[in-house]
């Protein structure tokens, strides 16, 4: 099979995951698109540097991270708390929700991106070192540390 074909495959199967990925860094359906459409085009032009699959995700999702990234800097103004939220938000406990989001907007952004992988995309804790490059231990520490801070801030 050529490697366009297996990146296509790889994308396919990973496409929704991906969009709430992009979706959750910039908060808007267009910008989202955007930012995966730029992502994609990245690890298609670089798909030959990737050796073994089984990192397929850690790097594109790293990739399509740093697309997002750019794009808010390009963009350089968040859109305001109340643009994020869908109709299914504000039906459930909109104080509760509308808390946790002032909260982890008051996170730095490493903090909301390992929150992030840990509790909406159930990566392990291994998987969150090898997409941030950093030690498992230190995923654990981290991850103890904002919880802690959400914990302080929300009582």
């Amino acid at each position: 099979m050529d490697r366009n074909k297996s990146f296509q495959n790889l994308i396919n199967a990973r496409e929704d995951r991906l969009y709430r990925i992009a979706f959750s860094y910039v908060r808007n359906k267009e910008d989202a698109l955007d930012c995966l459409q730029n992502a994609l085009l990245k690890g298609l032009n670089s798909f030959d540097n990737l050796k073994d699959y089984n990192y397929f995700d850690t790097w594109f999702i790293r990739i399509l991270i740093n697309t997002c990234l750019d794009c808010i800097k390009d963009r350089n103004s968040d859109l305001p708390l109340e643009e994020s939220l869908n109709a299914s938000d504000v039906q459930r406990d909109l104080e509760g929700v509308l808390d946790l989001l002032k909260t982890m907007d008051g996170l730095k952004q490493e903090e909301r991106e390992i929150i992030f992988l840990k509790y909406f995309m159930g990566y392990k804790n291994e998987e969150i070192s090898e997409t941030m490059h950093i030690k498992t231990g230190t995923v654990k520490s981290r991850l103890n540390r904002v919880i802690t801070k959400l914990r302080a801030k929300l009582s």
